[in-house]
């Protein structure tokens, strides 16, 4: 397959493989146990907090959140970021540039702006937030920024894809909180890219040892463990005045969602990320505990490869996507926690086309596999317990492509296996993503040089498109261009979308500051710093 289509997207090796042992082991649950915590037994950001009484916010305490998902290759390198439990370490030690708030839009957070230079999408100038100093009393500036870039680039770090086309050679501080960011070829959406991976862009200081931990972040490094604990203290000087409210934090992993599940109700823990619906189901008529269903964007897509028969035709993909019940699926699969999708991602994304909607049309999809000479049509699933309702789901669509004569062969691999060797490049299958604006979502998984393309697209006309999409700074003009984008994912693409997944969180009475979140990251996006105890 051609990966060289200009389009500014980085394909590295080492970014693949750091997907593949994420996913791996948040679903495999190679995890260290949580006992020495049980044992023991001691939100997104600014502007978005939900206070459950209405009560002033309190300061002091020690919260204790757990997640699943750790392993002994657990990290608090800030550009390393695998896990989720992973991300509530590091979001709670560094800040970055910019980043998603929990209503899924762009907010600056170390940057005070990020604009194009004398309008053109060539150029960007990235002004710095005064006044902000790491744990260590270093004054964090421009020349921290230059080294946290190089330091994504030249190691191919995930992050570097939401750089994007850089001019790394040419980047250059203009003064302590100005940097000149130049661009090989135009990228107007640069700022939602840094957002849309903004877990991987954290701001280290130059000369950062990993061995010793140092940010800007709400909390500073006590302990770490991986596969077990993590502890952190309250940063008295942190930039955002008053912030955080508790005076210690611990991240815990646990083995599986079930002894998340009974931390939770003994009170071990203060909070717990990532359950599943049958959990939230117990946990709603448990004693001291609330839950919040978090109606977002995060996709579970059924992935086809457009490049290998059956799925080369597109009359076969529509025909696919034409038999999905969706509200049954979500019902059936996700017990309700979920919002029908129509096979195009972003909802949040201002651009976002809600005029593209479809319903299952049974006599449609024959009509096409007929056209296509796939009437009697039997394909193999590859599915895997690699995010909530994955295999559920897929056990659904292939009852539901019993009426249109389509024969779906399950084929339920371990997460190993489904992000081993063959990941990428099976025939039929799944993924996830969390929340991503519409081209950051594109530059990740829909051209030819995006680091997982598991439908192997490889559209002149849709990267021509996106390349335009970046080239232009006219709103209007950008618009049309990602609506025609859109028409294509939602005609040919090789996703079928049926449903933008909740994610599901439950925490104890006593916790306050929490609230939903749109992007998928768990724990009100693990934004510690505004949980407070009433």
């Amino acid at each position: 397959m051609d990966r060289s289509d200009g389009s500014g997207g980085l394909l590295a090796g080492a970014a693949i493989d750091r997907r593949r042992v994420l996913r791996g082991m948040a679903a495999a649950g190679a995890l260290a146990g949580a006992g020495g915590l049980l044992g023991a037994c001691g939100r997104t950001r600014a502007g978005s907090t939900v206070s459950l009484t209405g009560s002033e916010p309190r300061r002091g305490g020690h919260l204790r959140v757990g997640l699943t998902g750790g392993s002994g290759s657990d990290t608090v390198d800030p550009h390393k970021d695998l896990t989720y439990t992973d991300t509530a370490r590091l979001q709670s030690l560094y800040d970055p540039l910019v980043q998603l708030n929990a209503r899924a839009e762009v907010e600056y957070a170390l940057a005070e702006s990020i604009a194009p230079a004398e309008d053109s999408a060539s150029e960007w100038i990235i002004r710095l937030r005064p006044g902000v100093t790491f744990h260590d009393g270093k004054d964090f500036t421009a020349a921290d920024v230059l080294y946290n870039v190089q330091r994504v680039v030249s190691n191919k770090f995930s992050g570097a894809h939401g750089l994007g086309p850089i001019d790394l050679k040419n980047t250059k501080a203009l003064d302590a909180h100005t940097i000149l960011v130049p661009m090989l070829k135009p990228f107007a959406s640069f700022v939602e890219q840094l957002a849309g991976f903004w877990f991987y862009l954290y701001m280290a200081p130059e000369g950062f040892n990993p061995a010793k931990p140092v940010g800007t972040g709400p909390f500073v490094y006590q302990s770490f463990t991986p596969g077990s604990r993590s502890v952190f203290t309250r940063n008295p000087n942190y930039w955002r005045t008053g912030l955080p409210y508790v005076d210690t934090l611990t991240v815990v992993d646990f083995v599986d969602n079930i002894s998340l599940q009974d931390a939770l109700i003994t009170g071990a823990i203060d909070a717990a990320g990532t359950l599943d619906g049958p959990q939230i189901a117990t946990l709603s008529n448990s004693s001291g505990v609330r839950t919040v269903s978090s109606a977002g964007g995060s996709i579970v897509p059924f992935t086809m490869r457009v490049d290998r028969a059956p799925f080369n035709n597109a009359g076969v993909r529509q025909a696919l996507r034409l038999l999905v019940d969706r509200q049954q699926l979500i019902d059936s699969a996700l017990d309700g926690y979920g919002t029908v999708a129509y096979d195009v991602f972003a909802p949040f994304d201002p651009d976002f086309d809600h005029d593209l909607v479809r319903q299952a049309d049974i006599p449609q999809a024959k009509y096409l596999l007929k056209k296509a000479g796939h009437e009697n049509l039997t394909v193999e699933l590859v599915t895997s317990p690699v995010s909530t309702g994955t295999v559920a789901m897929a056990t659904v669509l292939a009852e539901q492509a019993r009426a249109v004569g389509v024969t779906i062969n399950l084929r339920d691999v371990p997460s190993a296996t489904f992000f081993g060797p063959s990941y990428l490049n099976w025939t039929f299958s799944q993924d996830y993503y969390a929340y991503s604006p519409y081209l950051p979502q594109v530059s990740q998984s829909m051209l030819p040089a995006a680091p997982f393309n598991e439908t192997h697209t490889s559209n002149a006309h849709y990267t021509s498109l996106y390349n335009q999409a970046n080239a232009t700074l006219d709103e209007g003009l950008r618009k049309e261009i990602v609506t025609e984008m859109q028409m294509y994912d939602f005609d040919e693409g090789g996703y079928i979308i049926p449903a933008f997944v909740n994610s599901l969180d439950a925490y104890s009475t006593r916790l306050r500051g929490y609230g939903p979140a749109k992007v998928g990251q768990p724990l009100s996006n693990t934004d510690f710093m505004h949980f407070w105890f009433a």
